[in-house]
């Protein structure tokens, strides 16, 4: 009896392999699960681990595979019908050796890579490591695919030619989200700020909340969400103002013009002294009659207040300006506000 110009048993036997390779390839499977897997668990490194771990699966395929390939010599096929098998198991062997190199770059990247960024202070894990790995896993599937259609004699120039023309015009197309995403690389790795930082860019000012491979999040005092490209923000100053370690004061507190010498140099004693012992502030403590103003003797006050807090800073400023105000009724010195002295001319006629 034939089949297909094959007779019984020749058929049972490539049956017979290809069923014998899929016992084996089930047997190899749970021996690694099982045994194998336990023994490199104990050891120190974690490569083994990923190596494993990828060669899971196509461990199996290629058994199968092997098998199934040795039961069709039992066989007698026509010379294109046996060339598409050939060209069949030509791709699933390159496509088994890639599903191998995605999931050992896989592990790669979950287990020494991200690890290894998490601890450092950077976001480099999150918004630079994690968008490499998916950029890689891909490279190598389409690596892999155009391979496998190279394999059974498809001409991929033209493909890569109309991918290289469609790349470019993509390219063009993304200049602005290329430019942000480069962007976003040099920021995270210089690091000029991070998130909960207060900063000022050009007009925009306030908290940042994310900072992204695109753009940053910026939360202004009004509560309201700016997003700033990362070009933008590369190309622009960028001041960081939660990084120091004070906040400067500066004002003028201008006197009456009847005030005396005496009284004005104890005015500025009363300023200094309280200013210099008051627990938030650093040096350098300046104070200053600095000028005749139109309706005041203006003294310049400069000094720093410690960096704790927005709030720390205002409460710390309000006490001094409360205190000046108290010790300057004590002492009889008058401040100063706009006023005008009108002169009015008698006409004797």
């Amino acid at each position: 009896m034939e089949i297909f110009g094959n007779n019984l048993d020749s058929i049972i036997i490539f049956i017979t392999l290809t069923l014998f390779g899929i016992v084996i390839g089930r047997i190899i499977d749970r021996i690694i699960k099982r045994r194998i897997k336990k023994i490199i668990n104990n050891t120190k490194t974690k490569l083994d681990d990923i190596i494993l771990d990828a060669l899971d699966l196509p461990i199996i395929v290629l058994v199968v595979v092997a098998f199934f390939y040795f039961g069709l010599r039992f066989l007698t096929l026509p010379n294109h019908i046996f060339s598409l098998i050939d060209n069949a198991i030509k791709v699933v062997v390159i496509l088994s050796a890639t599903y191998f190199l995605v999931r050992f770059v896989n592990g790669l990247f979950d287990y020494y890579l991200i690890p290894f960024t998490e601890k450092t202070e950077t976001e480099l894990d999150e918004h630079i490591i994690k968008p490499l790995k998916k950029i890689t896993k891909i490279i190598i599937i389409i690596l892999g695919i155009l391979t496998a259609l190279s394999s059974v004699g498809y001409d991929i120039t033209a493909l890569l030619a109309g991918l290289g023309v469609g790349g470019l015009a993509l390219a063009l197309a993304m200049q602005d989200t290329i430019e942000n995403f480069i962007a976003g690389i040099l920021i995270l790795m210089d690091k000029p700020f991070s998130i909960n930082h207060w900063i000022k860019v050009g007009d925009v000012e306030g908290i940042v909340e994310e900072i992204g491979i695109r753009s940053v999040r910026i939360r202004t005092f009004d509560y309201t969400l700016i997003t700033v490209p990362n070009s933008k923000l590369l190309k622009s100053e960028i001041e960081n103002l939660t990084v120091r370690d004070r906040r400067r004061v500066l004002t003028t507190i201008g006197l009456t013009y009847n005030t005396s010498v005496e009284k004005i140099k104890k005015a500025k004693e009363i300023i200094k002294d309280i200013v210099e012992n008051h627990p938030a502030t650093l040096p350098p403590y300046r104070v200053h009659f600095m000028e005749y103003g139109d309706w005041s003797l203006n003294l310049r006050v400069e000094y720093f207040v410690r960096n704790i807090g927005f709030d720390y800073y205002l409460n710390a400023v309000d006490e001094i300006n409360l205190k000046i105000k108290e010790e300057f009724e004590k002492e009889g010195i008058e401040m100063a506000f706009p006023t005008y002295t009108v002169y009015l001319e008698k006409d004797d006629n």
